[in-house]
């Protein structure tokens, strides 16, 4: 994964949890951050398309020998502003990932002689730590709370704006806790100018993979205000947590979000209030979506699903290798 990747970053939980899955299959891995003479290995697997992808081309890794998984920011950022030169790079590599079918179809929608090389994997939940508990909620205080990196993408100041507007409208008393490192520090200037003077925001900051369920499971609403997604980890985890979901209309949030059977979607300021006002007026009916947003992750996101797509992939690879693996 990039090199710059925080521990609690997107890339590195994903690999550090397919990683797991693959030692129950008998399959050795290593995670790494993209540097300079990479260890020798039998398979390359560069999860980020764009940035390590294109290294690990740099650095002699032969495409037949490359597993390429494309994130949110590589497929709706990168790729959607100038497919060309990336179309060029990746042209050999004929292992490639997406997470969900319209990933896939936008893709080929620029690419389509990578028909036969484009394959779709659902991203997973480790069941074994998100998993929902009892917990003791405040209905005096319902806390919100939203995980990610802070960076641009995320709009994690937007989130802080539209539960203060929510507050305002609703009379309700909530409080919000902003969850993930600092991956850009203008945005983190513009999270901790927009939690000032508002006593009700904690702008945690990074907090470790393990510790992540019980704020899902505390958590009234979970949101999420992302301009672009993949589909995210935070999301599913919390989802398999049993959390209610509150998430922007965009393309990685409504693969993983039946609006009003699984989670909520919006599009807006005046959305986000209507349904937050739904949420609180209809208990049970909320109730209902947090189990269907379980129901959902253990039906369509298993480890060992997951797992076994990237071991048939690998084992591609591995054929085609030219000058022989397993040196």
């Amino acid at each position: 994964m990039p090199s710059d990747t925080p521990p609690t970053g997107g890339n590195i939980i994903s690999a550090q949890r397919l990683q797991d899955g693959l030692s129950r299959l008998g399959i050795t891995s290593a995670v790494e951050r993209m540097r300079p003479q990479l260890p020798q290995y039998d398979v390359y697997h560069a999860w980020n398309a764009v940035q390590v992808g294109q290294a690990l081309l740099q650095q002699g890794i032969e495409p037949e020998r490359l597993v390429v998984t494309w994130t949110g920011t590589d497929l709706w950022g990168d790729w959607i502003r100038d497919s060309e030169p990336i179309h060029r790079a990746l042209q050999k590599v004929r292992q490639q990932v997406v997470f969900t079918p319209n990933a896939r179809l936008r893709l080929l929608q620029d690419a389509p002689d990578w028909e036969d090389a484009v394959r779709v994997i659902p991203p997973s939940v480790d069941d074994t730590i998100f998993s929902p508990e009892e917990v003791s909620r405040h209905p005096d205080s319902p806390l919100i709370v939203i995980a990610g990196g802070v960076r641009p993408v995320k709009r994690s100041a937007w989130a802080i704006e539209l539960v203060d507007r929510a507050r305002q409208v609703l009379g309700l008393n909530l409080s919000l806790a902003v969850l993930g490192p600092a991956r850009d520090a203008w945005e983190w200037e513009r999270v901790l100018n927009a939690a000032q003077g508002r006593p009700w925001v904690e702008v945690v900051g990074e907090v470790p993979k393990e510790a992540m369920a019980d704020w899902y499971r505390h958590a009234a609403v979970v949101i999420n205000t992302s301009q672009i997604e993949g589909v995210s980890n935070a999301l599913m985890e919390a989802m398999a947590c049993g959390a209610l979901i509150v998430a922007t209309n965009i393309h990685g949030n409504r693969y993983l979000i039946d609006p009003h059977k699984t989670g909520i979607l919006f599009d807006g300021e005046g959305d986000f209030v209507r349904e937050f006002q739904w949420i609180f007026s209809h208990p049970d009916e909320a109730q209902t979506l947090r189990h269907n947003a379980r129901m959902r992750i253990l039906s369509q996101h298993l480890l060992i699903q997951e797992a076994e797509a990237y071991e048939d992939l690998y084992e591609n690879a591995m054929r085609f290798c030219p000058k022989g693996c397993g040196i």
